[in-house]
This record gives C-alpha cells, structure tokens and sequence, in this order.
C-alpha cells in the first residue's frame, strides 16, 4: 500500500505545484476528490484547492509512483478556494467530447 495524504503533486510538465493534504470520499467510500494545497512559493500564497479524483493521474513506481495533475495553472488561477464549511466546488478537466469552457475556466463538479 502506498500513503496519499502528503504526496507532492506535479503538473504535465513534471514540476511539484500542489500536496495532498486531504481526500472526500462518498457514502460508498469511493474518492470523489482530493484536497491540495496548491500554488505558492516557499509556503507562501498557498491556498486549498478541491479537484475532482478523475483531474488525478496515479503512475505505479517503486515505492512512492506519481501524483499527476491534468490541470494546469491558467485553469486553476482563480478557481475558488476550498472551505470546509461551504458547498464543495472540485476543479475538473474538460471532457474531451465537450467543448473547452469559456475563459479556460475548469469546470465545478457537482457535490
């Protein structure tokens, strides 16, 4: 078994941008989304973020794999940030059978 909670993940282009710091999980316990702390610089203007579990691409690897996300920067810049207190929005990729959201706008998977 490998730990989630803590592992870094890295974007398209291999670079870390976010950590696993949580997971949401439905009546059935399957993972519905995943909780990062997203974006900053040496700790600094980080902020908690919800992506859909399907915006996770998971490579099997001698003891750790790799965290993937399929969302870049630009479709996340003004995503809103997750309070636990507040509806949850979970940043989501474009379905490639739909068109692309207007503005680069990742779309809000419902809760």
């Amino acid at each position: 078994m490998v730990r989630l909670l803590g592992r870094e993940v890295k974007d398209k282009t291999g670079e870390v941008v976010a950590q696993v710091v949580n997971l949401l999980v439905d009546a059935a316990g399957e993972p519905r989304a995943a909780i990062l702390d997203y974006g900053g610089f040496l700790g600094v203007g980080k902020r908690r973020i919800a992506v859909a579990w399907r915006a996770l691409r998971f490579t099997p690897g001698a003891t750790t794999g790799a965290v993937t996300l399929e969302l870049d920067r630009e479709q996340l810049k003004n995503f809103p940030e997750y309070k636990p207190d507040a509806p949850i929005l979970a940043a989501v990729p474009p379905l490639e059978a739909e068109a692309p959201p207007a503005a680069g706008a990742p779309r809000q998977a419902p809760e």
